[in-house]
Formats: C-alpha cells, structure tokens, sequence
C-alpha cells in the first residue's frame, strides 16, 4: 500500500464524527474498506448508532492475539481549534485532526497493518484477532459487549494500541465515577434557618469523602501504580445570591490501584453518605456512573518481549525536539518514573484506563497484555490534537512485523 492511501484511510476516519457515539458509520467503512482487500469481519451493532467490529487472520486456531482499537473521540471545541478537527491537516511531521492521537492513528494503524500482511499473503501460525470497539471513552459498552459475548475466552494476548508513543504500559488505573446529588430546602438566604443548604451539604459530604479516601489511599499505596486518587471534576448548584439551593450535584472520578480497590472505595463512600444522611437534614444520594478495574500484566510477557525487540531500532532512530523532551520528562516525573529516556523503551504503569478493564476482566492481574501505539499520550484529550507523521508510519511496520513474528518462538 503506498503511503499516500494509507494516509487516505486515517483521513476517512478522522472526517467520520464519532464524538462520544456513531461508531456504527465508522464501523462500516471499515468494514467495506477491509472487504475490498479480501478480508472478513463481523460487524455487531449495539444499538444508538453504535457497533463494534471484529476482524480474524490467520488458521482459526489458538494461540490468539487480541488487538484492539476504539473508534469513538472525545468532545471538540471547534472554536479553539486552528484547523477544522474532522479534516486531517498536515504540515511537516505534524498531523491534526480529531482522533489521529486518541486514537484513530493507532486504529488505522492496525487495519492497514493488517490488510498490509493479507497483501504479502503471510501465513500465521494461530490467529490475529482485531477488537475494534465502540464507547471507550464513556462506559466502555464496547469492550463490555465483546467480552460477555466471549471473543476474549480463547485469547493468549492483548496489545491496546492506545497512544504511548515509545513506552510500553502494563498497567492501568481502574476508575470508579461517582454522581452525588444533594436535596435540601429553599429559603431565602436572609433567614437560612428556614431552608436547607443543599450545596454545603454536598460540600461537606465530598469533603469527608476526600479525607477517608485520601487517607486509605496512601496507606494503601501500589508499587507499580502509586496510590488511589480521588478528585471532583464537576460541580453544580444554586440559582442565585440570595437564595438557600434546595439541590446540588457534582461527579467524582477516582482512579483506582488493587491495594485499595473499586469495591472497597465504592464501600467507603457509601459508609460516609449513609452516616451522612442519618446525622443531617437534607438528602445525600450516590449513584455509580463507571465501574472498571484496574490491569496489571507480566512484566516479563511475551508480548512485552516480543514489542520491545521489534519498536527499539525504530524508537532509536526516532529524533525528538526539545519540546518533546521536556514534556516527556515532566510526564515521566509526575508519574513517578525515572527520566524521560530518548534511547530506550521504557516498561511503565499509567493512570488512564484502557477497554482492557473489560475485556481482561476475567485475568485482571499477570495477563499477557501491553499497551502501545502510535501518538504523545500528553496531546490526548487536547484542542489542536496532534501526532507524529513518522511515528505513525513506523507504528504500521511494528505492528506488521509483530503480526508475522508474535507466533514465531
């Protein structure tokens, strides 16, 4: 495939809106796309314009390396943006658009990757299976559909080809989103005795909560993922100065390590509501928004092997500009790594949460699984996001190589 119609294929996904939702039209254009190559798929739709995508190389026996991907984005903000996000721009070594980092680069990535092996008639001893999923970024329907529906059952390894960029994480924060709404009494704020304050309720409620969970938290600190971390990110309530706000919400992420887990943070907050609500007037309620678990793998996999002896000469190759160095490095720090390393692939943890939550729920400690893909983790997430032209070409030849090579002993 020249380089021209691959760039074509990340163009015709980074042009599909798959904001939060309408997987289903970008599912299909994979679908078609792969068709015209020869190869199989299996589109399965889940409704509200959503769809996953399942796709088999190889002699349809074990062993079984899962590759996955997600189509949806996350929300844009036109109006911050120097380019139009549904149009892939690119200028130098720079690609813009919606998705080329979060991460429709890495999704295309594996698709040409693949279709570039069918071109090469390679034969695979076992088989390759690609998971390309639906909702990622809200609730993670996708990977759950996929894994109660079995695809993960005889599966040897899972490669995630989120954004690393150089670096190999075998590990993931679990997270456990909170919706606390808080229901009180209006009253004029001259006379406050009359009404009940929802909003310092609330307040009062999240900040007990951020002292019990803090506190366990760094008691029960993880080696390889740090510590449980507990933050409010939205916040809502009131309707002007001088009134008593009868009701109040906010949501609450925590990211979670197996020292102190989903269930037993969920428990905690729980306890503080419940004591809450039997001492105060007014009304605490808590809902779960996401539930998913944190993943630890070998750190000695064969996958994780088998990535680091292909990517090294590529990664070593790779020229990075003071920007990115200094980035890199304060990533690195706040994570609580060693130093950014510009020579070798470093093994690592992270605290976002990938849809191996779900689809490695069965075996969430010592799989054979690592996340790695194309794209500066840092521009996820970002206005004007941002990838690697190079990177993104070198990721397609890892990926070949390791299809070719991940059964070869």
């Amino acid at each position: 495939m020249q380089k021209a119609d691959k760039m074509n294929i990340l163009r015709d996904l980074v042009e599909i809106n798959t904001v939060n939702g309408n997987e289903v039209k970008a599912a299909k254009y994979l679908q078609s796309l792969l068709k015209r190559y020869g190869i199989d798929s299996q589109l399965i739709d889940l409704g509200n314009h959503q769809a996953n995508l399942v796709v088999e190389y190889g002699n349809g026996q074990k062993p079984v390396l899962a590759v996955s991907g997600h189509m949806d984005t996350v929300a844009v903000n036109e109006e911050m943006w120097s380019t139009n996000p549904f149009e892939l721009v690119i200028k130098d070594d720079v690609m813009m658009g919606s998705g080329v980092t979060d991460m429709k680069g890495g999704l295309a990535a594996i698709v040409i990757a693949l279709i570039e092996i069918k071109e090469a008639d390679v034969k695979i001893d076992g088989t390759i299976r690609l998971l390309i999923t639906a909702g990622e970024e809200v609730g993670m329907n996708g990977s759950y559909s996929l894994q109660s529906q079995g695809y993960m059952d005889d599966v040897d390894a899972l490669l995630i080809t989120e954004p690393t960029g150089y670096r190999i994480v075998r590990a993931n924060k679990g997270e456990v989103d909170f919706l606390v709404t808080s229901t009180g009494k209006e009253a004029h704020s001259s006379r406050p005795n009359l009404g009940i304050n929802a909003i310092q309720n609330l307040m009062d409620v999240l900040e007990e909560a951020k002292q019990v969970i803090s506190t366990r938290a760094e008691q029960n600190a993880s080696e390889v993922l740090g510590q449980t971390t507990y933050t409010v990110d939205v916040f809502n309530g009131g309707i002007q100065i001088n009134a008593i706000p009868d009701s109040a919400k906010a949501a609450i992420n925590t990211r979670i390590v197996p020292n102190y887990d989903n269930q037993q943070v969920i428990d905690d907050f729980n306890q503080i509501v419940d004591d809450f609500n039997q001492t105060h007037d007014g009304k605490i309620n808590l809902k779960i928004l996401m539930n998913i678990a944190p993943v630890v793998a070998k750190p000695d996999s064969k996958l994780i092997k088998k990535l680091l002896a292909i990517a090294t000469p590529y990664m070593k190759k790779t020229r990075y500009s003071s920007d990115e160095v200094k980035m890199g490095q304060e990533m690195m720090v706040k994570q609580g790594f060693n130093p950014f390393a510009t020579d070798q692939i470093t093994v690592m943890s992270a605290a976002g949460g990938t849809d191996a939550s779900e689809l490695l729920s069965q075996k969430l400690n010592g799989a054979n699984y690592a996340v790695f893909g194309p794209g500066n983790p840092m521009k996820m997430h970002q206005n004007n996001e941002s990838a690697s032209l190079q990177m993104w070409l070198d990721f397609i030849e890892i990926y070949k190589k390791l299809f070719s090579q991940y059964f070869v002993n």
